[in-house]
């Protein structure tokens, strides 16, 4: 079980996320304010970091630019625990360097699991194999993907809609997703968004057919997608592309 340091001047929001981790079996630490953060980062080590953005005095970014400067702690992951909520803020809290991003108030439901993604547990074996999700509502077209990708030194997974890819990646460890952009229900841009919120170090790849690419390219300028490519593409064209996204990684 992990150590995690919250870092919140709200005693209620302490009081439930402690709770939460509790419960799961975690040892929560908590600080009042940027300052006292940072100190207690220092004492206790943790294995990951919650702060809420708007502290008093040293806000949460301070705070962030502060923990990734010392080497004993930039390798811990920090999630911002916001209630920013205008259109671009999740970009900007990423874009700062935060690992992750919970929005608040946050769903004790699914509050615990969301911090554990980014939990690498230090005797974790090492995958034998990478693993590709590829995520499109055309079955015909996931065969055919899979197809292109037999025999290649990784796991396949299919996931049909984007709340099926979402819970797949909950119980899988994924390198890489190839997603499609017209789905029904969740838009491909949507299921990555949500995928690069929870599992940041995924590379997110989009591959669609659509003539209008303004949600595509907006997907990719924001950096919910790392890249998009047109259908048809080649088996050769996939694989290259899968290949280069696992050696950026």
């Amino acid at each position: 079980m992990a150590r995690i340091l919250i870092i919140e001047d709200n005693p209620a929001n302490v009081e439930l996320m402690a709770f939460l981790l509790s419960a799961y079996g975690h040892t929560p630490v908590s600080a009042p304010d940027g300052a006292r953060g940072v100190a207690a980062a220092r004492a206790e080590r943790p294995d990951l970091v919650a702060c809420d953005v708007n502290l008093p005095g040293m806000n949460g970014f301070e705070v962030l630019a502060s923990l990734k400067a010392e080497p004993q702690l930039a390798g811990v992951p920090v999630l911002a625990v916001t209630a920013l909520a205008m259109a671009g803020d999740r970009e900007k809290v990423l874009a700062a360097g935060f690992d992750g991003y919970i929005s608040k108030p946050i769903e004790p439901e699914s509050f615990v699991a969301e911090l554990e993604a980014f939990l690498v547990p230090a005797d974790a074996p090492p995958a034998a194999q990478p693993a590709v999700l590829l995520v499109d509502d055309d079955p015909f077209m996931l065969a055919v993907l899979g197809e292109m990708l037999a025999g290649e030194p990784w796991r396949v997974l299919s996931a049909a809609s984007g709340e099926e890819g979402l819970a797949l990646l909950a119980r899988e460890a994924v390198q890489v997703i190839v997603c499609d952009q017209s789905m029904p229900g969740m838009s491909g841009a949507e299921m990555l968004s949500r995928a690069a919120a929870l599992y940041p170090h995924t590379v997110r790849l989009m591959l669609t057919g659509q003539q209008d690419l303004a949600g595509v390219e907006a997907a990719v300028h924001s950096g919910v997608a790392h890249a998009h490519y047109a259908k048809p593409l080649s088996a050769k064209s996939l694989r290259e592309h899968i290949a280069a996204a696992l050696r950026s990684l």
